[in-house]
């Protein structure tokens, strides 16, 4: 019985989500990778909000078969408990007549086993793509490191022709991808082949003081938060303003005085 209610509620939700995803089209921007998803969702967020648009990222874990359409309808989980799930299954349908859905969508996709990114791809069409890193960390659902790297393959070719990749170019696993990409690819980090470059990186005692050269244009900005992950969660939050900007006509981030 477990196994069948799960097996209905799963394709149940995914029809809602298409449905939904197909009447309000929010422009979808995923976010994925064996570390920092949840960072760089915060700040792509702000950023977004910055720019005056509306946006809603997924909660923390909400990023699989059952919990990725429940984050898109905006729907708590009823987890192992049947009662709780009711009233969740008829508020679902309710969510395609939503009229303050948000323009973006800022989704983590969770990938444990070989699939689950086709699944998740099933539902919505990223029009921004973003691969923080590739590592060992969640290796067990996959017979080797080259089928792991196939999962974010998928997501790097189904992200829309017109639409843009965002690579951690310091993780030679995740700049491959990019190559002989349709879609505009943007690298970041230390390699000196990234058009998001960061220069330099000092500690101070609020923070972080970076110097990012971002396509030539070379920028200081302090971060109160420490630890590279979170200067690498700042740019890509940059790098998203920047891309999306223009077609919003926001003023350009200035940065900090150079000192």
């Amino acid at each position: 019985m477990k196994s069948f209610f799960k097996i209905f509620l799963k394709y149940y939700l995914k029809l809602i989500t298409k449905l939904v995803i197909q009447i309000h089209r929010p422009l979808v921007i995923g976010v994925a990778g064996s570390t920092n998803k949840n960072f760089v969702k915060k700040e792509v967020k702000a950023r977004l909000q910055e720019l005056g648009v509306s946006a809603r990222a997924n909660p923390k874990n909400f990023n699989t078969e059952i919990g990725l359409p429940l984050a898109i309808l905006y729907l708590e989980s009823g987890y192992n408990e049947y009662r709780k799930w009711l009233p969740i299954i008829l508020k679902a349908p309710l969510r395609i007549f939503q009229k303050d859905f948000p323009e973006y969508l800022i989704l983590g996709l969770g990938t444990s086993d070989e699939g689950d990114m086709e699944y998740l791809l099933s539902m919505i069409k990223p029009q921004i793509s973003i691969i923080t890193d590739i590592t060992q960390r969640y290796k067990e659902g996959f017979a080797d490191m080259d089928e792991l790297v196939r999962e974010y393959e998928i997501l790097a070719r189904k992200t829309r022709k017109n639409g843009t990749l965002i690579l951690n170019a310091d993780n030679y696993r995740v700049k491959k991808i990019g190559e002989n990409k349709p879609q505009k690819v943007i690298y970041y980090g230390q390699d000196q082949e990234a058009q998001a470059r960061i220069t330099d990186a000092e500690k101070i005692r609020t923070g972080q003081i970076l110097k990012l050269d971002l396509q030539g244009e070379i920028k200081e900005y302090q971060i109160p938060k420490f630890g590279q992950h979170h200067i690498y969660a700042f740019v890509i939050g940059l790098i998203i303003k920047k891309v999306l900007e223009d077609k919003h006509g926001k003023q350009k981030d200035k940065g900090l005085p150079q000192t």
